[in-house]
């Protein structure tokens, strides 16, 4: 009987940690499966020894990397994020976090301008086009440090000066640096990172005091930002084809599929009707050549990986587990609902790619890391909460 009930919380960490696992592959094969389909046009010609100018075969690629660095990155131990009362300074997160600051800054001066948004990092030789969008880093990063911050700080998080107020001044940062170029993601980086901040203990009155700077940012942000509030306006007047051009064609694509789709390589929106089909469309494709069925299946990984999360949530024996997945598990669930809504008519058009299955090296490899670490506190549940030194 003994070693049964050592055995049973050991045998749950692995399953959680396989079905993680499982889920986050299915969702990725199915990426590449899609993002290949709605690439390939009857003009363009593959050519497999410059693999790297073509968005299918990129995608082909990367499938290895986040696999390798799932099966890596998942052996860490997460706890090594925890900022050292003593040794404040030998915590990795503190570094990575200050690199994704000054990537932040340096992308606004010497970054790339990809259809109107500066938004990348161009480096290599220029017949690769190797691109990195900082962003990618900050959104992870800032969630991991508030993360660690929180532990870091202790009972003082519940106090507004020594607590609330410094881990919630970096957060502003991140998101007024993000928002420049990138809206969406700045207002998912604030609301997951509000998120943490709550789970952490921060008390709802002192985030209330947000409120004001909320306004201000969506006034500088969208109301001053003339196609930003363009989009935001048109959002409310759906029967105008000119300024909803992306969500109706999105949504003839999603409809025209019926219950089981026109077959994988048989939709035709792909040909140039629906934009962005590989990246902040991709769900278009899905449901045209998948149906319902191919949409279902979607949704219902994504509410799995999330229903896994709150189980490891539930299960983490450490706070910093707690806190890190909320943050990973919040911003992957938030990204894949803002981009269904936009796919779907429901909310505004916004440049969100779907995790794991839109097109994108940067944004691909960073969620992939970030989920390794969630994979990570999932196997070492119900472990002592032992800190590292």
């Amino acid at each position: 009987m003994l070693l049964k009930n050592k055995l049973q919380p050991a045998l749950i960490q692995s399953a959680l940690a396989s079905w993680l696992m499982i889920i986050i592959s299915a969702l990725l094969c199915l990426g590449a499966l899609m993002v290949f389909s709605a690439g390939a046009t009857v003009t363009q010609q593959l050519n497999i020894s410059e693999f790297w100018r073509f968005t299918t075969l990129k995608r082909l690629f990367f499938v290895p990397i986040v696999w390798l660095i799932l099966a890596l990155v998942s052996r860490l131990n997460y706890r090594k994020w925890i900022i050292n009362q003593d040794r404040p300074l030998r915590s990795p997160i503190l570094y990575l976090m200050a690199i994704s600051l000054v990537m932040l800054v340096l992308v606004l001066i010497i970054g790339t301008e990809i259809n109107g948004a500066r938004r990348w990092i161009k480096f290599g030789p220029p017949q690769y086009n190797i691109t990195f969008q900082p962003s990618e880093l900050a959104k992870w990063v800032s969630v991991m440090f508030l993360a660690a911050y929180i532990v870091w700080t202790g009972d003082k998080i519940t106090q507004f000066r020594r607590g609330f107020l410094p881990g919630c001044l970096l957060l502003m940062l991140v998101v007024g640096l993000i928002g420049k170029e990138d809206f969406g993601t700045a207002a998912i980086v604030a609301a997951v990172g509000t998120m943490v901040l709550l789970v952490g203990g921060v008390r709802w009155w002192h985030m209330s005091t947000l409120i004001p700077a909320a306004a201000a940012a969506f006034y500088l942000l969208v109301v001053r930002v003339p196609y930003r509030w363009a989009r935001l306006v048109a959002h409310w007047q759906p029967n105008d084809p000119e300024s909803n051009y992306h969500a109706q064609q999105s949504i003839t694509a999603i409809g025209s599929g019926g219950l089981w789709g026109q077959g994988l390589g048989g939709g035709t929106m792909k040909f140039g009707y629906v934009p962005e089909d590989t990246s902040d469309f991709i769900f278009a494709p899905i449901g045209e050549e998948l149906g319902f069925v191919g949409c279902a299946l979607v949704i219902i990984l994504y509410t799995s990986l999330l229903f896994c999360s709150i189980l490891v949530i539930n299960r983490a024996a450490h706070k910093l587990g707690v806190l890190l997945v909320t943050g990973i598990a919040g911003m992957i669930g938030a990204q894949a609902l803002m981009n269904l809504m936009v796919v779907s008519g429901l909310a505004p058009t916004k440049g969100i790619a779907l995790p794991f299955i839109s097109v994108g090296g940067s944004g691909l490899v960073m969620t992939a890391l970030a989920a390794a670490v969630l994979i990570n506190v999932a196997r070492q549940s119900n472990h002592p909460a032992t800190v590292p030194p």
